[in-house]
């Protein structure tokens, strides 16, 4: 097994929601605000960049199917929002995302 180095040692501390409802993951459960609960891990470095890597790599598959023009219009931009949950995991934040807050990630690609 190799020796740790530097590169492969770093972590990223992010603060979430902690995960109160055993493991489920597939839904947010609506609860008062006050029932809510914040969690801050450490993430490996290197386990973030290989999920925001694999999120980054579905989305542009995503929009490289969209079509460039709409009757007169045509894309030249698109924006989304994603958020990293305390285990790390990566999600697009659908409609309703303003329940996050203004924490996440967003990213905008521009067509060349």
């Amino acid at each position: 097994m190799p020796q740790p180095t530097p590169d492969t040692t770093r972590t990223i501390s992010v603060l979430g929601l902690e995960d109160t409802d055993q493991g489920r993951t597939d839904r947010l459960t609506l609860r008062r605000l006050e029932e809510w609960r914040a969690a801050r891990t450490e993430i490996p470095a290197d386990e973030l960049r290989a999920r925001l890597a694999d999120f980054i790599t579905t989305m542009q598959d995503v929009i490289a199917s969209l079509p460039q023009h709409g009757g007169e219009f045509q894309l030249n931009e698109v924006t989304f929002s994603a958020e990293v949950s305390a285990k790390g995991t990566v999600s697009l934040l659908g409609s309703g995302g303003e329940l996050a807050g203004r924490a996440g990630v967003t990213f905008t690609f521009t067509r060349r």
